[in-house]
């Protein structure tokens, strides 16, 4: 019973992320191709992304246990997959993605850390070390431009590759809080701490950081995945404070998105560890 319902539960979430490579597909890959960017070979870049992302769980799952198993790592390496900046190098990503996808599997015997965070921000830290490596795609690099209030809700801010429609998360998370074990409270409450604080920062500096798109679906998918985030509702809450907190003066001191993954690993490896010290505080 419990495999048939890790199994429907997978099968949901890659579901609701589909939407969200087709999207990254047309901004990522479409519109910069029409603009004589890339060639048709590089319009799919989302799409081998997620692809390899997929090839190295099957392989994992072959080499150890002569099988495919169907359960969350699957969620996890597609998640990677689609919050990576555009400029992403296919080679390093691969290599790295499967050796951090190895060692996260030892690892997590010993201590609870947010695997997708992990594996993605050392997959940043290495891009970073070899190209000269920002969020920008090719179209936002290449030419200056002033997003609405719409095209910020549909996705064309400047974010991970197929993560950055606001409309498909909030629709997401509509659908997700009817489904089970799913921590509906944790996206909530760091929605709307961030939001609170990033007001109150606009009201003083006139800083408009109030709408981000990589927060969002981080907070919807990533923040509040099961195995990395905490079982009880007054731990949840707390968990969601902290990791908005933190997200939000990481962004303010670096302004750098990356921050946001880097606040949602230090909560997990916090509150996943710690929980019975943090409930008595």
């Amino acid at each position: 019973m419990k495999k048939k319902t890790t199994k429907r539960l997978v099968i949901e979430n890659i579901i609701l992320l589909v939407f969200f490579v087709f999207y990254g597909l047309y901004k990522n890959g479409y519109l910069i191709y029409q603009r004589g960017l890339i060639n048709k070979i590089w319009l799919f870049k989302n799409i081998y992304l997620v692809l390899i992302a997929i090839l190295i769980k099957i392989g994992y799952d072959l080499i150890k246990n002569k099988k495919i198993i169907i359960n969350y790592d699957f969620v996890y390496l597609v998640l990677v997959s689609m919050i990576v900046p555009y400029n992403t190098n296919l080679i390093v990503y691969t290599i790295v993605l499967t050796i951090t996808y190895i060692i996260s599997n030892i690892l997590e015997k010993y201590f609870k850390f947010n695997k997708v965070c992990s594996m993605f921000l050392i997959i940043y830290l290495v891009n970073g070390l070899i190209i000269n490596f920002s969020y920008d795609n090719l179209l936002e690099a290449n030419f200056a431009y002033s997003f609405s209030l719409f095209d910020i809700l549909a996705g064309r801010s400047i974010g991970g590759i197929s993560s950055t429609c606001i409309i498909l998360s909030f629709i997401s998370y509509i659908y997700l809080v009817n489904t089970l074990y799913y921590k509906k409270e944790i996206p909530l409450v760091i929605n709307i701490t961030y939001l609170l604080l990033s007001f109150i920062y606009y009201l003083v500096t006139n800083e408009n950081i109030i709408l981000n798109s990589e927060l969002i679906f981080s907070s919807i998918f990533i923040s509040s995945l099961p195995e990395f985030s905490p079982y009880l509702e007054k731990l949840q809450i707390i968990y969601g404070i902290f990791t908005a907190l933190l997200s939000f003066i990481l962004l303010v001191l670096f302004h750098n998105l990356a921050t946001i993954y880097l606040s949602i690993l230090v909560s997990s490896i916090i509150f996943m560890n710690f929980p019975k010290i943090i409930s008595k505080s």
